[in-house]
């Protein structure tokens, strides 16, 4: 598996995973012991179960101990899920949702409002993809944490550098293992290494400050993702973690409760932007059904806007933002796919790129095209950006809110143009005849490559006589 970590730390894993299954097609070998599949029922088939237990590479992410998202135990997983279910539940984030909202869309909206008064013409040019980044990081601070982090208010971009940090040191692990801290790899990792402590003790501040909350009794228990793990901590507590558990679950939620969101909501726009005629669909979809001073909640964009939750959809089958190889080992007797019996023990990945980009399962899979998604929860099933089956991301509900939520209201209050110095429009285009996106990252999630250059939007307020009556 050492070309797999040569490619991840080089970016460039999901190209080469999209590649090879055009190429071989639905099933092939990536090595002695193991197979990547991708067509989407076998793929089903494999995240649906508990029998198929994660593979070694998801080690190389436990760089803080075993965890949710790398545990080989079903037990654990479902331990950890249990802990979480509440918090998670649709009724908690319905409840939470006024924050979500003012954490989020009306954040920004704050933001864009000021570099718009503040400006000698009547547009401002932002970078989305900071914006959204902290705007999901201070949801997650409300919601996880009953604490306001500021940081988009504030401009703090340390939890962009820790994230992409942590997952770059990922990908060296998948190369190295425990080599990554010895001499003279640190000469490429040392850096990381020293992100990462930054990112634990920022993670431990959190926890050390609602404990002396906690003591000194001055304010009720929060229900919270942080309480509940610090639960465990009472001796009467059925379920037990140690202090470093607890530091390792609360970074992957500040990783996974940023990072997966916030690139599908980048790619969503991007691609919305590359398509004039979507655009223009999306932005008469949302002024069409809603006045210009109301903010649109989740339930309202859930019942009202199909083709916008459509682009989302399609953003995350185009360009997943997890278009990692998801091994999972084949339990004992073996299984069979596609007419190949892959004996017990041996490793097997479903590609997600590979599957979205299936071309029996979708047409024209090169082609961004909302409209697969609009009344077909059957394609949506196939969509594998927060994973899938029994190990989906605990998570996926409420990013689903946030990403209604904040592109729903930009698209409704904002008129939106692509910069002039850009360098991909909807006029360059591919061998396809489609535009040509502006090129991926692959460290463990897949970000743009130059987010600073590419992530820019020139955004004005929408005129008064923009909304039909």
């Amino acid at each position: 598996m050492f070309a797999f970590g040569l490619d991840a730390v080089r970016g460039r894993l999901c190209d080469v995973l999209k590649t090879n299954s055009d190429y071989y097609g639905d099933i092939y070998a990536v090595g002695p012991k193991a197979v990547s599949i991708s067509h989407p029922e076998d793929c089903k088939a494999v995240l649906g179960s508990h029998h198929f237990v994660k593979g070694d590479m998801y080690q190389a992410f436990a760089l803080l101990g075993d965890m949710i998202l790398t545990t080989k135990s079903a037990e654990l997983a479902k331990t950890r899920r249990k802990q979480l279910s509440l918090v998670f539940s649709n009724n908690h984030i319905r409840q939470m949702e006024p924050m979500i909202l003012d954490c989020g869309i009306k954040s920004i909206k704050r933001k864009w409002d000021s570099l718009l008064a503040s400006s000698s013409s009547d547009e401002a040019t932002v970078n989305y993809m900071n914006d959204f980044f902290l705007a999901i990081f201070d949801i997650l601070g409300v919601h996880g944490f009953s604490q306001r982090f500021n940081a988009l208010q504030d401009g703090n971009t340390d939890i962009i550098h820790w994230i992409e940090s942590y997952n770059k040191l990922s990908m060296y692990c998948i190369m190295l293992g425990s080599l990554m801290y010895v001499f003279p790899f640190t000469l490429f990792t040392g850096k990381l290494i020293k992100e990462l402590k930054g990112f634990t003790a920022f993670a431990n501040s959190v926890i050390n400050e609602r404990k002396v909350m906690l003591k000194s009794g001055k304010a009720e228990k929060p229900n919270d993702f942080l309480q509940a793990y610090i639960d465990t901590e009472d001796p009467d507590s059925a379920i037990k973690m140690t202090p470093d558990q607890i530091t390792a679950e609360v970074v992957l939620l500040f990783i996974g409760g940023t990072d997966n969101t916030t690139w599908t909501m980048v790619w969503t726009l991007h691609y919305i932007m590359l398509y004039p005629e979507v655009h223009r669909k999306v932005v008469n979809e949302v002024r069409s059904k809603f006045p210009r001073d109301h903010t649109i909640t989740y339930a309202e964009g859930k019942a009202n806007l199909a083709y916008l939750e459509g682009c989302i959809y399609e953003s995350m089958r185009i360009q997943p933002v997890s278009g990692f190889f998801l091994p999972r080992t084949v339990p004992k007797g073996g299984a069979t796919f596609q007419g190949h019996f892959i004996p017990g023990g041996a490793l097997i990945g479903p590609s997600v790129v590979g599957s979205h980009h299936h071309r029996e399962s979708w047409a024209n899979p090169h082609e961004f095209k909302p409209e697969r998604f609009i009344s077909n929860e059957a394609a949506k099933q196939n969509v594998f950006s927060f994973g899938g089956g029994v190990r989906v991301c605990p998570g996926k509900q409420l990013a689903h809110y946030e990403m209604v939520t904040i592109l729903a209201n930009i698209f409704k209050d904002y008129d939106i143009d692509i910069p002039h110095d850009a360098l991909f429009r909807p006029e360059i285009v591919d061998k396809f005849g489609s535009p040509i996106a502006m090129p991926p990252l692959h460290n463990s999630t897949i970000g743009a490559k130059y987010p600073e250059r590419d992530c820019r939007i020139v955004v004005k307020h929408a005129p008064a006589d923009a909304w039909k009556s």
